[in-house]
């Protein structure tokens, strides 16, 4: 039967790496289960159960690789981001906050009555721009955390919706039906990549007694 570390193992892992200047708790995380692995793998190889003396070997062996390749768990929390972004799409508190976005939206647009397309467009793009800010929002609220997802969460909305913004913008010019459709995927994109913030903030919250 494999070995598993204690708590008291792991946290030893993880107090290592913070002072090794990994400081991003979820980042670490990531770096504290992989360790966790290769240390309980050594004590099968090595007929042994001494956690200390493998840590201390492993760590000689693999700590400035680890280091190094830090990135590599980072974009392993993209992946997962991006991946419950799209999980998220038909979460129903994202369709209930989408659709509510839109009902006000598209009555402000109505009741005010715009004289031209071009007015109307760049009401759109108003709106669109502040469902972004609340896309974004965790990064100012949770900031003085120590949470990589949140930084990197709102990076990828940003470059996301600058690309959309950057492309599509250009293709729909003038076709104010295809604007509407534009603000529709967008908004509820948006709101998703919100709501997966919070998730995954109020995760590390409850993992690690966050304040």
């Amino acid at each position: 039967m494999k070995q598993q570390l204690t708590k008291e193992e792991i946290q030893f892992i993880d107090n290592y790496l913070k002072n090794s200047g990994v400081e991003y708790i979820d980042t670490r995380t990531e770096v504290v289960d992989h360790v966790a692995s290769e240390i309980e793998n050594r004590f099968i190889e090595n007929n042994t159960s001494d956690f200390y003396e493998e840590f201390k070997m492993y760590m000689i062996q693999h700590k400035k690789a680890l280091l190094k390749n830090i990135h590599k768990y980072r974009w392993s929390l993209d992946k997962k981001i991006l991946k419950q972004v799209f999980v998220n799409l038909i979460n129903q508190k994202v369709l209930a906050i989408s659709g509510l976005f839109l009902v006000i939206g598209f009555t402000l647009m109505n009741t005010l009555s715009f004289e031209n397309v071009d007015l109307k467009t760049t009401y759109l793009f108003i709106t669109v721009g502040i469902l972004f800010l609340s896309a974004i929002y965790p990064l100012f609220w949770f900031r003085k955390q120590k949470i990589s997802v949140i930084n990197r969460s709102a990076v990828l909305c940003y470059l996301l919706n600058y690309w959309f913004f950057s492309t599509i913008e250009k293709m729909l010019t003038g076709h104010l039906y295809g604007y509407g459709v534009f603000i529709i995927a967008l908004t509820w994109f948006n709101i998703s990549f919100a709501v997966t913030q919070v998730n995954y903030f109020k995760f590390y919250k409850d993992k690690f007694q966050l304040s």
